[in-house]
């Protein structure tokens, strides 16, 4: 077998593990010193360190989803633990439905028609969540990974990328780093499109959009033995997001792992 062949072979095998992977793992694995994480990076003694600080710390992180890596990792668990912290909060998921209503035209408006079956899929969760027909994780993990999940994600994915259109000042230097000459043509070819990864900006506008804190605990070969932490506010400085009742999702923090080119999502 000629070395082309080999690297062909492994990367079938590769394209086969992340095709039968999980969209999002459940139930919440427990994380200790016998996690899959763990044992993934053992034989790493520069990542192995940062690895055990997420749960040797004073406020430790107490479990792990794993995302499949299939370039919609950060839609899905940012999208799965917004809605996870709907459940049991009727209130809440009132105000986020009035949101992502409102969402719904914007985007009907700025895409045409066709988003309508990907709008609906969003509303559609919310609304199993509002009637009770959603009420635990399980379920929701179910919604989440079956029928029309996928139009779900789209839906957050056209929100994101109307946000950072409809905001394109704030965004501009940054594509314009990344060699795009608008913010119109990154989001052609970043966001619209299904299974690219996210990078810090989309991190940001999701943050903005749907008005929640997105906690990001950065795992690679940097300097050190723990996590780097980035915090992405979804308010002004002068709010919170605790005491607005108008906000979608107020006071919510989203929590995730990252490590090159891909998400987890971590619990406390």
């Amino acid at each position: 077998m000629s070395l082309s062949q080999q690297r062909e072979e492994q990367l079938a095998i590769i394209q086969s593990e992340i095709e039968t992977a999980p969209l999002i793992s459940d139930p919440v694995e427990v994380l200790s010193e016998t996690c899959h994480l763990v044992e993934e990076y053992a034989n790493n003694s520069q990542i192995f360190p940062k690895v055990l600080s997420l749960f040797h710390r004073d406020t430790p992180y107490t479990g792990i989803r794993y995302a499949r890596r299939d370039g919609n990792c950060f839609y899905r668990c940012v999208v799965f633990a917004l809605l996870e912290q709907l459940l049991g909060n009727p209130q809440m998921a009132q105000n986020f439905m009035q949101h992502i209503t409102q969402l719904r035209t914007c985007l009907i408006n700025d895409y045409g028609d066709f988003v309508e079956d990907f709008c609906d899929a969003a509303v559609g969760v919310v609304r199993k969540i509002l009637d009770g027909s959603c009420a635990n994780s399980n379920q929701l993990h179910t919604l989440a990974t079956s029928g029309d999940s996928e139009y779900m994600l789209y839906f957050y994915r056209y929100a994101v990328s109307n946000y950072m259109r409809t905001h394109r000042d704030d965004f501009l230097p940054f594509v314009m780093g990344l060699n795009y000459d608008s913010v119109e043509a990154f989001c052609r070819a970043e966001v619209d499109a299904v299974a690219s990864e996210s990078d810090n900006m989309q991190v940001v506008a999701f943050a903005k959009c749907f008005h929640v804190s997105i906690i990001v605990e950065y795992l690679n070969g940097g300097e050190g033995d723990q996590t780097t932490e980035h915090f992405f506010s979804g308010f002004d400085d002068n709010n919170t997001g605790n005491n607005n009742s108008s906000d979608a999702v107020p006071g919510t923090v989203i929590t995730l792992l990252y490590r090159p080119g891909h998400y987890d999502l971590l619990y406390k």
